[in-house]
């Protein structure tokens, strides 16, 4: 385990305090880069390559200060004194410049976080920062879309349960007896099951109760929503644009604005024009990857 407080060359609001979409209340995402010595780098057995977890007390006070400044400015954004709950997710540079060349969307958003989000930078980060339209590419047309998707098939399980939850646990019997070929029918059955008293077991309540009050997972569409348009606008502008100008639209969502259809018929949209716009992006098909790994390595090499 590396010395975060150390090696730590990044720190950045994330989540719906980077989005702009954060409510007073609302939890503390932090997300970072550290550079690790040559050792670690090198271990066969002691490799790191991220933290997830809290952040060390002088991190979390650099924190605690950059919202409270921000709480006394005028940015528009939720006004947040001390964090209510703090996730923090801290990636090792080697690996989150190969989450960078593979078009990433949760390492592009920490890439391209707004410069009024920034909780700690470093002259490393700076020349990385500096370089980051090497790793915006046509890639982000996949990425992207493969992220919202994910979110969409989130949503569609969690309507199903909503709308016709299961009623008792999957048996042995209804399907044969071991070895016949019902097997695989039953082994699915029961990882659904599983799948389902999970989510009942640790759904937050507000989320549950706008579940119960649209009909489907309204965060995960606005999650939807925000992936596919960042994506679409990289795509014909070749800028990431983390700091949503569509903030108030997407809290809307949040709040149930679409019916599941309309947020259906949004997605299938956002998905065509996509398609559309990718063969004609000014972006490159992918990064240069000598290019990259030059960055990369010179980054490391330069720091202690």
């Amino acid at each position: 385990m590396p010395d975060l407080v150390r090696d730590t060359i990044f720190l950045a609001l994330g989540g719906s305090q980077a989005h702009g979409t954060a409510r007073a209340g609302s939890d503390v995402d932090v997300r970072g880069v550290c550079v690790v010595p040559l050792r670690e780098r090198l271990s066969l057995f002691g490799r790191f390559e991220q933290h997830e977890g809290e952040l060390p007390g002088p991190l979390l006070a650099r924190v605690e200060r950059h919202l409270r400044a921000r709480a006394s400015g005028d940015d528009g954004l939720a006004l947040v004194a001390v964090p209510p709950k703090t996730e923090c997710l801290v990636f090792e540079l080697g690996k989150f410049v190969s989450l960078l060349a593979a078009a990433n969307p949760s390492a592009l958003e920490v890439l391209f976080t707004d410069e009024r989000d920034w909780v700690l930078d470093t002259p490393t980060w700076r020349a990385l920062h500096a370089q980051r339209q090497l790793f915006l590419t046509r890639r982000v047309h996949q990425t992207f879309v493969g992220y919202a998707h994910a979110q969409l098939k989130r949503i569609e399980t969690h309507r199903a349960w909503l709308l016709s939850p299961p009623t008792h646990e999957p048996t042995r019997s209804a399907f044969g007896p071991p070895g016949a070929p019902g097997d695989k029918a039953y082994r699915a059955a029961r990882k659904r099951w599983a799948q389902y008293l999970s989510w009942q077991a640790h759904r937050n309540a507000q989320r549950a109760a706008l579940e119960r009050a649209h009909g489907y997972d309204t965060k995960h569409a606005m999650h939807l929503v925000r992936l596919m348009r960042m994506g679409l606008e990289a795509l014909e502008t070749g800028a990431l644009n983390v700091r949503r100008e569509d903030a108030e639209e997407l809290r809307a969502i949040r709040d149930g604005a679409l019916t599941f259809v309309e947020l259906s018929a949004l997605a299938d949209e956002l998905t065509q024009r996509m398609a559309e716009v990718a063969p004609t992006s000014p972006l490159p098909e992918d990064v240069d990857t000598a290019r990259v790994d030059d960055l990369a390595v010179g980054l490391m090499l330069g720091s202690p």
